[in-house]
C-alpha cells in the first residue's frame, strides 16, 4: 500500500535541467542515482533511509534492489523496474502520470524530460547496477 506521502509528493525537484546532456546524462544507475532519485526521491519524508513511502527506499546503495524486479507496493501486479522495458516499468508509468497508475504521480514536482528520458535509457539498457 502506498503511504500518504508517497501519494502527496516529494520536495525536492526544482526545476531546472539546465538542459544537461553530457557525460552525466549517460543511461547508468550512478547517474540515474545523482541526477534523478538524490535530486528529487531520496529525503526522509520520500523515499529516503528507513524504507520511504511504499517501502521503497531510493537512496545510493538501496535504489537497485529495491526497483530492479520488484512489485510495486501499491500494485503487486506491477514491476518497479523491468530491465528492458521501460514502458512496463512502473517507475517509469509513475513519472510519467500513465493511466492506471496508483495514486500520484512521482515525484511530487514533475521531472524534466531529459531526467525521465535518463531513466527510460537505463531501463532499455537493461537497468544494470552501473
Amino acid at each position: 500500500m502506498i503511504s500518504l506521502l508517497l501519494l502527496l509528493g516529494c520536495p525536492g525537484a526544482d526545476g531546472d535541467s539546465g538542459g544537461d546532456t553530457g557525460a552525466e546524462f549517460a543511461p547508468t544507475l550512478v547517474n540515474v542515482q545523482a541526477q534523478v532519485f538524490d535530486m528529487s526521491c531520496a529525503f526522509s519524508t520520500c523515499h529516503g533511509d528507513g524504507g520511504g513511502s511504499g517501502n521503497l527506499s531510493l537512496t545510493v546503495g538501496s535504489s537497485f534492489v529495491n526497483l530492479v524486479g520488484v512489485p510495486a507496493d501499491g500494485d503487486a501486479t506491477q514491476t518497479r523496474v523491468i530491465p528492458g522495458d521501460p514502458d512496463g516499468s512502473y517507475l517509469v508509468m509513475k513519472m510519467e502520470d500513465a493511466t492506471g497508475i496508483v495514486g500520484d504521480p512521482m515525484p511530487g514536482v514533475p521531472l524534466e524530460q531529459d531526467r525521465i528520458d535518463l531513466v527510460r535509457a537505463w531501463i532499455e539498457d537493461g537497468a544494470q547496477d552501473n
